[in-house]
C-alpha cells in the first residue's frame, strides 16, 4: 500500500485524473481518495516512485505519507 498527500486534489474531477495517471502505470491498481484530506491510498505492486511520477506529469503535487 503506497499513501499519499496530494495537496491540490480538491474535486472529484482531480480524483479521476490521479486515477487515470494510476491505471496508466498499472491498471489493476486499487485507488481510495478522501478529499477532505487530501490523501490517496493505492494498492498496486508498481514502486511508489513511479506512481509518483504518474501524479506529477498529471499535474498534481504529490507528499510522502
Amino acid at each position: 500500500m503506497t499513501r499519499f498527500t496530494i495537496p491540490d486534489m480538491d474535486c472529484q474531477g482531480c480524483v479521476a485524473s490521479i486515477t487515470r495517471a494510476v491505471h496508466a502505470q498499472d491498471a489493476g491498481a486499487k485507488v481510495v481518495a478522501d478529499l477532505d484530506t487530501h490523501k490517496v491510498e493505492i494498492d498496486s505492486a508498481i514502486e511508489s516512485r513511479l506512481l509518483a511520477a504518474a501524479i506529477d506529469a498529471a499535474g498534481f503535487t504529490v507528499q510522502a505519507g
